[in-house]
């Protein structure tokens, strides 16, 4: 952990010990979180913002009754997206802690996937949320859509969650930090117990002022995502402008997943890079402040997008949902916050309506893309659109999505039987240090979200998540259609090896 990461975050932690005292808490919820922090029953869990939905819904199986949501309060200079935690009593027993008891969950996706990794197995505590009820409440209602807003403290995380292998976050693409991460070693790594607990497609965002008649393909997204291509008539003749890239951080998981699928690093040693902020001339990482309706922000840099540069643009976001603010802001103009490789906040400005931008998000953001929004996800290997809402007239509708267009799409068919491998194998990181009663509730989290049936009926991940075969029995081949299972797996379970169908379905 670098210097300036540990100094910002002893700054949060200090500007935050003044946390506003509990208005909205009811007693009973009060009781919970006090319970909770007095008797070590708060477990922590850091890492892949792409599975935050999914994560929510699976912890909140654990709970009897109707568990509460706390969040992160977005005035101290902190994304809104940054922190989550699930609140409430157990409905079955977690090693020594019976069934009843009270139990907070959190958990930290900013920084991204490599937050599930390193600080995991070294230890090191990091930004985290604050849940003591004397520091949460004085916003938000308690549910999943306006969680309680709570200050930030630092912890060690118990477990970790990647989008992909933890073997796979190297430097100095695959890490994080304003100065590369060391990876982990591979005593480190040994000690990490690692396993894939689902799988979840993955998808290219395109923003509509791209046209509908550009067809995308791995090889020309893969000379996009690493640079080799800048402005859009590389790409398609009748297209013109910049490319701009809403991509992740280095550190990030969704990240990883691209740099796997488009350039195999860090698989192979002709692997492409991917382009990244210093790649144009868009980022200064000079430090500023600006108030803006009595609110105070202290930026460690900015990015300032104008079009016409002739070549392309790179934004690196710390979440998925900043992306998804990226590709926004890029069709409408204006301004967003995302954070540095430090986790540090950053904003940027496009300025004016208009631009042309690609990303890269899980398919758990499908929702996301409507055919009215500013952004849809596209086919490869022909021009199609995929669109969460139902559109009228001519269109095809599979798993609950719109096709339009032409090309493989990642819809749930596809995915479970093998034939859209644009996809990370979500890594469930437990160290050896996590035992006792954490560990039992860890591992009975990870038995719920590693269950097909489980998976089949949370909406975020129903149509974009698979179990993966042979990872819990009775989960196994044979799988099948409708299986909610994959019908395909990396040979022996590594990521860098061929990805084959299991042909005795």
């Amino acid at each position: 952990m670098q210097i300036k990461k540990l100094s910002a975050l002893c700054a949060i932690a200090l500007a935050s010990m003044a946390g506003s005292a509990h208005a909205a808490l009811t007693a009973a919820q009060t009781t919970i979180l006090n319970d909770a922090n007095n008797n070590g029953r708060v477990v922590f869990i850091s890492g892949a913002s792409a599975v935050q939905k999914g994560f929510a819904a699976g912890v909140a199986s654990l709970f009897s009754g109707t568990p509460f949501y706390l969040g992160v309060d977005n005035t101290k200079n902190i994304d809104s997206n940054d922190h989550l935690a699930v609140a409430g009593t157990l409905a079955v027993a977690a090693g020594g802690w019976p069934a009843g008891s009270n139990v907070v969950v959190v958990y930290r996706v900013k920084g991204g996937s490599v937050m599930g990794v390193n600080p995991v197995a070294r230890a090191e505590p990091i930004e985290a949320l604050d849940v003591v009820a004397a520091n949460c409440g004085s916003l938000g209602s308690g549910t999943a859509a306006a969680p309680y807003k709570c200050s930030t403290t630092t912890r060690i995380p118990d477990a970790g969650v990647s989008d992909v292998a933890p073997a796979l976050f190297k430097k100095p693409v695959n890490t994080e930090g304003e100065i590369p991460a060391e990876q982990l070693n591979e005593a480190e790594l040994a000690d990490l117990a690692a396993r894939p607990i689902y799988g979840l497609a993955f998808g290219v965002p395109v923003t509509k002022t791209v046209g509908s008649n550009v067809k995308f393909t791995r090889s020309t997204v893969a000379a996009i995502m690493s640079g080799n291509v800048g402005t859009w008539n590389q790409v398609d003749a009748a297209e013109s402008g910049d490319i701009v890239i809403c991509r992740r951080v280095p550190g990030s998981g969704t990240q990883a997943v691209m740099n796997l699928w488009a350039g195999s690093y860090p698989c192979s040693g002709d692997a492409n890079t991917p382009a990244d902020r210093d790649t144009s001339g868009n980022y200064d990482g000079t430090d500023f402040s600006e108030t803006v309706a009595g609110v105070t922000k202290n930026y460690t840099g900015q990015y300032t997008i104008n079009a016409g540069t002739g070549g392309v643009v790179v934004v690196e976001n710390s979440t998925s949902g900043q992306v998804r603010d990226c590709l926004n802001k890029a069709v409408t103009g204006g301004s967003y916050d995302t954070a540095d490789r430090d986790g540090n906040l950053v904003k940027v400005t496009f300025n004016g309506a208009g631009h042309k931008a690609i990303g890269v998000l899980s398919m758990d953001s499908l929702s996301s893309s409507t055919a009215a929004g500013n952004w849809q996800f596209r086919s490869l290997d022909g021009a199609g659109k995929m669109t969460a809402d139902l559109q009228a007239g001519g269109t095809a509708v599979v798993d609950g999505s719109s096709l339009t267009g032409t090309g493989k799409f990642p819809t749930k068919t596809a995915y479970e039987n093998g034939d859209w491998d644009l996809q990370g194998w979500v890594s469930f990181n437990l160290p050896s240090r996590t035992t006792g009663n954490k560990k039992a509730l860890l591992e009975n989290f990870a038995a719920k979200v590693s269950d097909p049936a489980v998976l089949a009926v949370v909406s975020s991940l129903k149509n974009v998540a698979m179990a993966i075969p042979g990872q819990d029995a009775p989960f196994d081949f044979p799988a099948g259609p409708g299986s909610q299972m994959l019908d395909a797996a990396y040979l022996g379970n590594n990521q860098c090896a061929p990805y084959n169908r299991n042909y005795n379905d």
